[in-house]
């Protein structure tokens, strides 16, 4: 692609800005809208391939529905001599991969602002069905005033159906790949949490945790090892931060959080002063291997437990054979599958005491006078719930509301959650809907009617056309919209009237013969047209009015034809004098030459 280089009639190159695994992106001028964006340009090599041209069309269209001020948007797309294109907002700043690189270290804060503004645009994109797939600090881009804004969402999809994955650009995110992909599986939500868990790491210590010679190396790391402690690299790091990367890090795709925005929810608050003392999360598999490796005096697991003594003595190992010595001193043999078949029992034994262990605290602690089981609140309405409580003996805490569908003014949740047993009298807080959840319609005006049309209908809205000629937008490009971008709405309880430009006025040009040239003014300000006005003599047209036009009468043009019309000044008196003086000559100078050929013939 040449600088200078004009695509889809009105985004000129500017300057390249780098190269991807399917496309070649650059800067450019947006020569209608007067701003920059950026432009990616399919792979010359690949924009023969159909499959190839759909799927990045595809991927192109559901990633434009997206509409959040973390994600950067899509303004257009479409095809240029056989190029297919993508146009999109250009953010001046740098990645965060750069920003890791010239900033670290970073401060808490800072880090936790960032990565909650990726946390919110992951959110979004993932409550559009999107994922991300290939999130790296690469395709986060920070802008000059600390804006974040992800970028590439749904390209990764593309690369992986296509086999791209051997490309500079996927071995470089070898280092933000979850397990399961690792594996071969496929991307789910928390596959991009997992590598956003890195990217919390990597923002912590200023380097990604696994390295290694060769991509596969660092991808085995990732389904093998566990990640290293990034408190051991600065201990100031508070705990509850680290945790935060536990949890979303975990090789278990089930130990991870639920949802970006529950990862956010906990991310928010490790700075608070009641998570100071926060100790170290265990995961539930850490936490088996810890109690499997502690062994409990008898007397105390036969306190805690209701497992029989046989049970309890092989969980806690004093039933164990001494070793044995034969009488020449040498240690006896040990049947190697008798050996196995005791661990087995052993390890079988330590599960079932466990179990029966918190079985019975459960059991204790659900039937004690002092402790209630909370009730299940979702779906009742507020004063329901608190009334549900206040009946079971427990106070209502914090009440906050959230976007969702459950009906306006009831319950959506509690914390702690319904069966959950507390002691009487503790506060439980609720969370009450505020009705559907309503987002930032958009400002689509200069885009595409039927890719906006066909996107918002999507998504539930009630979209309505209206036609109009346009100076400024091409033909089939929104001109103006019925509700303004700011506005918070309900996409399936929002109409939209959107003016679509047909293209430059038509105007068909009237017969202006003998008409005044003050008409002639009066229409050409009306319809916006310059006319070129010229004079004649004429004997037939009166002065001041038309003679004739450059253009036929019913010829349909548009503004910018220019349109010549020729006035008449009204008959020309010399003109006419000099033809009777003319006349005059001619007839005596006739008369006299007959009298003279009367006189020769006499």
């Amino acid at each position: 692609m040449k600088l200078n280089q004009l695509i889809g009639d009105r985004y000129r190159i500017t300057a390249p800005i780098g190269e991807g695994g399917m496309a070649n992106v650059y800067r450019a001028f947006d020569t209608i809208l007067q701003r920059d964006v950026t432009v990616k340009i399919l792979r010359f090599d690949l924009r023969d391939k159909d499959v190839v041209r759909k799927r990045f069309e595809n991927e192109i269209a559901a990633t434009a529905e997206v509409n959040h001020p973390n994600i950067v948007q899509i303004y257009d797309f479409g095809d240029e001599d056989d190029d297919q294109y993508l146009v999109s907002e250009f953010v001046d700043g740098t990645d965060l991969k750069h920003y890791i690189q010239d900033e670290y270290p970073i401060s808490f804060s800072k880090i936790v602002d960032i990565m909650s503004q990726i946390l919110a645009g992951v959110a979004e994109a993932h409550e559009h069905g999107i994922i991300h797939r290939d999130l790296k600090p690469q395709n986060v881009l920070i802008a000059s005033n600390g804006q974040v804004k992800i970028t590439d969402f749904g390209i990764a999809q593309v690369e992986t159906s296509l086999g791209l994955t051997q490309t500079n650009s996927a071995i470089g995110s070898v280092h933000y790949m979850s397990p399961e992909q690792v594996k071969g599986r496929p991307a789910t939500v928390r596959s991009d949490i997992y590598a956003l868990g890195i990217m919390l790491y990597e923002m912590l210590a200023g380097h990604v945790p696994f390295d290694g010679e060769t991509p596969v190396a660092v991808a085995v790391k990732h389904t093998q090892e566990p990640i290293p402690s990034v408190r051991e690299i600065d201990a100031r790091i508070p705990q509850a931060m680290e945790n935060v990367i536990i949890r979303a890090t975990a090789k278990n795709p089930l130990q991870r959080y639920v949802s970006a925005n529950e990862m956010n929810e906990d991310l928010v608050t490790v700075l608070s002063p009641t998570r100071v003392n926060e100790s170290r999360l265990l995961l539930p598999g850490e936490e088996m291997a810890e109690a499997a490796t502690k062994v409990l005096p008898l007397h105390e697991v036969q306190q805690l437990t209701s497992a029989t003594p046989e049970v309890v003595k092989a969980a806690t190992n004093e039933d164990a054979p001494k070793t044995s010595k034969a009488e020449n001193g040498k240690k006896a043999k040990i049947d190697p599958k008798k050996k196995k078949k005791k661990r087995r029992r052993i390890i079988l034994a330590i599960i079932v005491a466990i179990l029966v262990l918190l079985g019975g605290l459960w059991a204790i602690g659900a039937m004690s006078p002092d402790r209630v089981t909370i009730s299940n609140l979702n779906g009742q309405t507020q004063s329901a719930a608190e009334k549900t409580l206040k009946q079971d003996g427990l106070k209502v805490g914090k009440i906050s509301t959230t976007a969702s569908n459950v009906t306006t003014g009831s319950v959506v949740r509690s914390n702690p959650g319904a069966n959950k047993v507390v002691d009487k009298g503790s506060s439980v807080d609720l969370v009450v809907s505020s009705g559907p959840k309503k987002e930032r319609f958009g400002d689509y005006v200069n885009e595409r009617y039927t890719t906006v049309a066909s996107q918002l209908r999507a998504k539930g809205y009630t979209v309505h056309k209206e036609e109009a000629a346009s100076d400024i937008y091409p033909a089939g490009y929104i001109v103006s919209q019925s509700v303004k971008a700011e506005k918070q709405v309900v996409p399936g309880d929002t109409s939209v009237t959107f003016v679509v430009s047909t293209g430059e006025a038509k105007l068909t040009v009237p017969d202006f013969s003998n008409k005044s040239q003050s008409y002639v003014s009066n229409w050409a300000s009306q319809n916006g047209v310059i006319v070129n006005y010229t004079q004649a003599y004429s004997d037939t047209v009166q002065s001041g009015n038309i003679m004739n036009q450059s253009i036929a009468a019913g010829t349909t043009i548009t503004k910018n034809q220019a349109l010549y019309v020729t006035v008449s000044k009204g008959a020309n008196e010399q003109s006419s004098s000099s033809s009777s003086e003319s006349s005059s000559t001619s007839t005596s100078s006739g008369s006299s030459s007959s009298n003279t050929t009367s006189s020769s013939a006499s």
